[in-house]
């Protein structure tokens, strides 16, 4: 809008004018008008709203998580007799974002013979756990899908002999058209893709490379405007001289869980699980231990956030037991904010 030329303006005469009665109540009458108009103007503003409480999630759809009462604030066994078996080894659990489908990772006791079991929701039940066709026979680990549920990503064994560190695995990624499609053919895909992704697309993952802090490090993608997609180190305090590794990442971007080992300190008798929390100056808080209830004397790992935001899963594996998968409700997360500057 073009600045008004004040001196343009025509000062009003000082001679009085007197107008009839009714002109005044029809003012009166406009001013009312314009400050209800204001009221209900701010009622429904962006500030007015800022006082409401948060919108609560999306209903579950129809059989979500195995139509299991979703776990509170401590955690616990997830799904058992269904994922979670006596004699079984699971090590991570990933769901569609409707958490309608599940594809984990079981392997033998020695730690021999890893692949990825699936079962989805259809027809009114859930179907029998099968191995996935997509993998081409190699040992693999399940991974994560991606946020509209049409992409799936995991790895598989690149080694030719025994295991060795580090060990040599290949990102792999599927694709489909929609729930009711079939996975396409397997395609190899680089870091950073495969790790863990926010709403808004930041990826989250864990590398061994020259520059890090530490043997394994953890780093996220820099997005910006005409270039390349560039990764970062999260740098201190998320990183140390230890190794830190298999970053969770909520769906928000605003809550980092993973796990760290073996000299860090607080770090007894394995690996253990840590938070963090956005600080909201492009860092990060101070990592805290999860402490009793998430961690034992074992190894805790694999964070790894719901795509609706309500649980946090990670794998409990026990010496002389077998590998579990728990879960817990990500309220359970929020008392530790307070400890984490």
């Amino acid at each position: 809008m073009p600045r008004r030329n004040l001196k343009s303006v025509e000062p009003e005469s000082r001679t009085p004018r007197r107008r009839p009665q009714r002109n005044m109540l029809a003012v009166v009458a406009f001013f009312l008008a314009a400050c209800l108009l204001v009221a209900l103007s701010f009622a429904a503003s962006p500030v007015g709203e800022a006082k409401k409480t948060p919108s609560a999630p999306a209903p579950l759809a129809p059989g979500a998580y195995f139509g299991l009462k979703l776990p509170g604030e401590t955690p616990e066994l997830f799904a058992p007799g269904i994922i979670s078996i006596p004699g079984r080894n699971v090590d991570r659990v990933a769901f569609s974002p409707d958490a309608t489908e599940c594809y984990f990772t079981v392997f033998d006791a020695d730690g021999s013979n890893t692949r990825i079991l699936f079962t989805r929701y259809q027809n009114g039940a859930w179907t029998p756990q099968a191995p996935v066709t997509f993998t081409g026979g190699r040992t693999q680990g399940a991974g994560r899908f991606s946020n509209d549920g049409n992409r799936f990503y995991f790895w598989v064994d690149n080694s030719t002999g025994a295991p060795a560190w580090p060990w040599t695995s290949a990102r792999i990624m599927v694709r489909r058209a929609s729930r009711e499609a079939a996975w396409g053919k397997p395609e190899s895909v680089p870091e950073p893709f495969g790790g863990t992704e926010t709403v808004e697309g930041t990826m989250y993952f864990s590398s061994i490379r020259d520059g890090g802090l530490g043997r394994i490090d953890i780093y996220r993608t820099v997005s910006k405007p005409g270039q390349p997609l560039q990764v970062e180190n999260l740098g201190a305090p998320v990183n140390t001289k230890d190794d830190d590794a298999g970053p969770g990442i909520s769906p928000d971007g605003h809550t980092l869980v993973f796990y760290s080992a073996p000299w860090r300190a607080g770090v007894k008798g394995g690996a253990k699980l840590f938070i963090c929390f956005d600080n909201g100056h492009g860092g990060w808080t101070t990592p805290v231990n999860l402490g009793e209830g998430f961690n034992s004397p074992g190894d805790e790992y694999g964070g790894t956030f719901s795509l609706d935001g309500r649980a946090l899963f990670f794998t409990r594996s026990e010496k002389g037991k077998h590998n579990d998968i728990y879960w817990v409700s990500t309220s359970a997360l929020e008392r530790f904010r307070k400890l984490s500057h």
